[in-house]
Formats: structure tokens, sequence, C-alpha cells
């Protein structure tokens, strides 16, 4: 085989984006789309977005008789969606009672029967591409077949389906993904990564996440807020903080099969609940990292949907991951380059360069922030900071063969609200020649360090609002991002899509972030940290 890597209210169709109509179609129950290049396309379109906008794109396809693995709801939507999914519920409430190791609830409350929604999140936790799969987890890209189940990917061509059918069945795997495979079946499954099982399967999973001395994964402990974090110095905070709950997130027992899914989840008043994720899902289609805060609410059909309500905030102290890449072992060159300095804000590009022959060793260039890779953008007025190193010899002796225990993520993290405010600070207020200037609250700071092939990401964020539901960051997403690297002539950089030769995927997602609403008075959500104190 070739393998890819990588009833109520009537909808208007015609809302649906005509650069995707003729991409997707349904096939077989199966959303098909005519190259992994269309799929890439409607994914990156849609991840983003609003589940309105998400809904409008699907409804088309609900109303031809697809039923996505985990449906978008909105309140527009919700009574055609309980129509049409509780034929589904009722069947497999019923089909429980023969199948002792079903993960559906067992009562015939539809209410209770919707549970399944959040155990399969546990499984496939992108809101986006849950909803491309359809009920079975199948997709087709081209001519292959795409199967997720709760051992990993089964990939196998449109015309050797019945191979993977055989396959599943053979070794006792669950097709369903409401209904568990036993536990002798998953001993059997091959270690993570991608496994041709033979010429017309492909088979995959992430690699195991090492554990590493002296760093904490989770686990219910205190909060404390960084020093000179906004969390530490806006008073706002003092008010609240403490009435949210320090959270052990969790991912389920399936939750390392596609990358991270920390989940926190702070239920209120019976019926609604702050669901505060951190991801960084790979799907071997595609792949996506971010932070969302979404406030729910469930209705009478028993789905739970996007509620709006009277604050949300998002706060993420810190958000590390990292890139593997090519070494540059010139080093010569690597030495040139350590002290450049790139800050990119306000539309501009400033590369302070001391050995150059400019005023200050400054040059100014025009940018539009938006053209920047997704990695250095921030929402708002942000600032990022593009170094060669950290800026600290003992912090570069630290972390430059990567963020991989909780002790290197905590200093890379002081060092980042502290000595690197400081002089980030001083250095702009001379390149912009205004003394009041502060750094901006979303912040992206990267790391290069050519010698050992390692990227090093830092960001924070505050993402705020009023009247509204949800609130998310994804920090990058999509089918690759590249990097140009060379010994002659070179930059060592992070390109935009379309350049650069390598294909580059994050890792080693750690995170310590806040998700809050507020409910009249009232303030719920959770504050946790994986990975980093």
């Amino acid at each position: 085989m070739s393998f890819s890597s990588c009833e109520t209210e009537k909808f208007d169709s015609n809302l649906v984006s005509s650069t995707f109509k003729d991409d997707v179609v349904i096939k077989n129950g199966r959303l098909f789309f005519q190259s992994k290049d269309a799929f890439v396309r409607v994914y990156q379109q849609y991840a983003d977005e609003s589940d309105e906008k998400i809904s409008v794109f699907l409804q088309p396809f609900y109303e031809e008789g697809f039923y996505s693995l985990r449906p978008i709801v909105t309140e527009k939507n919700e009574d055609f969606l309980y129509m049409q999914y509780r034929k589904k519920i009722n069947d497999q409430i019923r089909y429980k009672s023969t199948i002792s190791s079903s993960k559906i609830s067992s009562s015939a409350n539809m209410e209770v029967g919707f549970d399944y929604l959040d155990e399969i999140e546990d499984i496939i936790g992108d809101d986006t591409f849950a909803s491309l799969l359809n009920s079975d987890g199948e997709i087709q890209v081209g001519f292959e077949i795409y199967k997720y189940t709760d051992v990993g990917l089964f990939i196998a061509d449109e015309e050797k389906y019945t191979v993977l059918e055989d396959y599943l069945n053979l070794n006792d795997i669950s097709s369903d993904l409401m209904v568990e495979t036993p536990q002798t079946a998953k001993e059997r499954i091959p270690n993570g990564g991608v496994t041709y099982i033979d010429s017309d399967l492909v088979y995959f999973k992430m690699q195991p996440i090492e554990s590493n001395e002296g760093s904490v994964f989770g686990g219910v402990s205190s909060y404390t807020p960084t020093s000179s974090s906004i969390v530490s110095t806006d008073p706002s905070y003092s008010g609240f903080l403490s009435n949210l709950s320090d959270c052990d997130p969790h991912s389920g027992i399936f939750g390392s099969l596609f990358g991270d899914n920390n989940v926190c989840i702070d239920a209120y008043e019976t019926r609604r609940r702050v669901k505060t994720k951190a991801f960084n899902y790979n799907y071997l289609l595609v792949y996506h990292l971010g932070v969302k805060c979404v406030n729910q609410y469930r209705g009478w059909t028993g789905f739970w949907r996007v509620e709006a309500t009277d604050e949300i905030r998002l706060v993420v102290e810190a958000a590390q991951f990292e890139y593997d890449v090519d070494k540059l072992l010139n080093s010569a060159m690597t030495y040139n380059q350590l002290q450049e300095k790139a800050y990119y804000l306000n539309d501009k590009k400033i590369l302070y360069q001391p050995n150059s022959l400019t005023i200050g060793g400054y040059t100014y260039t025009d940018l539009n922030h938006s053209s920047l890779n997704q990695i250095f953008q921030n929402d708002g007025l942000g600032l990022t900071f593009e170094f060669f190193g950290t800026g600290w010899p003992l912090l570069d002796d630290a972390v430059q063969g990567g963020i991989d225990s909780s002790l290197k993520a905590s200093k890379l993290n002081e060092y980042f609200y502290n000595g690197l405010y400081s002089s980030i600070t001083a250095q702009l207020r001379s390149a912009l020649g205004n003394n009041s200037y502060t750094p901006p609250a979303n912040r992206t700071f990267v790391a290069k360090f050519p010698h050992t092939g390692k990227v090093i990401i830092q960001k924070s964020v505050l993402n705020q609002g009023l009247n509204i539901g949800v609130r998310e960051k994804s920090f990058d997403f999509g089918a690759e991002i590249k990097l140009s690297a060379g010994d002659s002539g070179g930059t060592w950089e992070i390109s935009n899509i379309g350049a650069g030769d390598q294909l580059i995927r994050p890792k080693n997602f750690k995170v310590k972030m806040i998700g809050a609403v507020r409910h009249g008075s009232e303030w719920h959500g959770s504050k946790f940290h994986d990975g980093i104190d």
C-alpha cells in the first residue's frame, strides 16, 4: 500500500465555504477527502473555529446521515442531533447487556447515555478532529481508510478494508470505541511509532512518554503562582484563585495513545461545568498543540454544549515544548550567531546584532505578525523574542539537551519571568526609544541550540472575555512545520508554510495554567501544572 503520514431548524448549507465543497463527500458512512492536502486544508480552517462555524460546515453531512464520533453541539442544532443520535444511543444501551466490557452507562436514560462522548474524548481529545471521524472512528483520505481504536490507529487501502476487519477480529481488538478491547489483546499490540503489520496494514500509536528523574507529571498539589507572573502581580486574581480547584489533570486510560491530553473538569449547579484542557495531540494525519477553557451547559437532550458566561479567563503561566532538528556542526557559524536576538512586536521585527555596523546594533523591518509561523504568533499586541540559547550560560548548560525534567522546566520558567523579563525590557526600551515600554502578558520565547539540534519554546497566555463561553489558544497545528538549517548560508530558523526542508512536530509538552469562569458572582474552574512546578 502507499502510505501517507501525515428536526427543528434547517441549516443553510450555502454557508459552507465553497473552497471545501468539492473536497469532502460522504462515502460508505465516512467523510471522504480527495487527498491529504485537502484534509489538512479543511482541518486547518476549522481547528480553531467556533463550534457554531464548525457545525455549519458539518450540518449538510449530518442531514445526509453522517454520524460524527463526537458531534459539535450548539444551541441551534441540539434538537436535530438529539433526534439523529437517540436511536443510536438506545441501540447501544440494549447492546450493553450482551457485552460485559461495554463502556457506556447501563442506565436507559438518554441523558446518561450521552456520557460516552466524554469517554471517547479520552481517546480522541481534539474536538474538530473527532467531529470529522465517523461513529466508528474512521475517515477516508484518498485511497486510505484511517481507523482509530482504543489501542491505536490502523490504516488500510480502501480495497483492503476487509484485511483490517479480519485483523481486528482475529486479534480480539474492538472496532467500536464504546467497547473496550480486552487487556490480554492490548498486551499483544506493537510498540509505539509506525509499524507495518504487513503490506496491506499499517499501525500507529505514540511512543510511550519516558519518565525522567525529578519530573512531576500531574498529581494533585497546590498551585503556587510564579513570581512576577500576572497571577501573582494582578490583585484581581487573589479574589478568586483560592476558589478554583487544584486539579490532577487526567487523560483517561487511553490518553497517551495519541499524545498528551490533560483535562480538568469543575462541575457546578448540577448542569454546568468548566472544562480546562492542555493538549499535544498527534493523529499522524495532523497534530494539534494548545490550551482551552470552556464553560458548558447540559440541557434536556443530555448533550454538553458551550454556554456563554459572565466572564472567562484562560491564563497560561507557562507552556513549554521543544522540537528536534538537525544539528549544526559548524562551530564558527554557531559562534557568530550566538549574540543575535530577534524581537517581533507591533508588526515590526527588531534584530539586534552587536557586531553589526548599524546604530546600536539594531535593524528594523516591517512585517505582518500574521505572516509569522504559527509558533511565533501571540494574541493581541504580543511579543515574540528569538535567541540563540537562553541568554544565560548556566541555564543553557542545563536545558540545551531538552526540558526533560520538572526541575529544568521550572528553572526556565523562573528565568522567563525574572532575569529574562528584565533584560528584554531594557533592550526593547533602548531599541524603541521608549523608557516606559513594558512587555505584554502574551509572550513567546524561542531558544535555539544549533549544536544540539534543539528548539525550546516557552509561552505565556492571557486570554479573557465577557459574555462568551470559550477561550483557547493553539500554539501549533496542522501537518508539519519546517525548519531551514545548514552550515553554508543557512540561518537555522523556523520557516513558514511552504519553506524549509526539515519536517518537525512538537514534543515534551509541559504546562502550568488556570481556566476560570464567573457565573454571577461565583468563580469556577481549575488550576493545575503538568511537568512543571
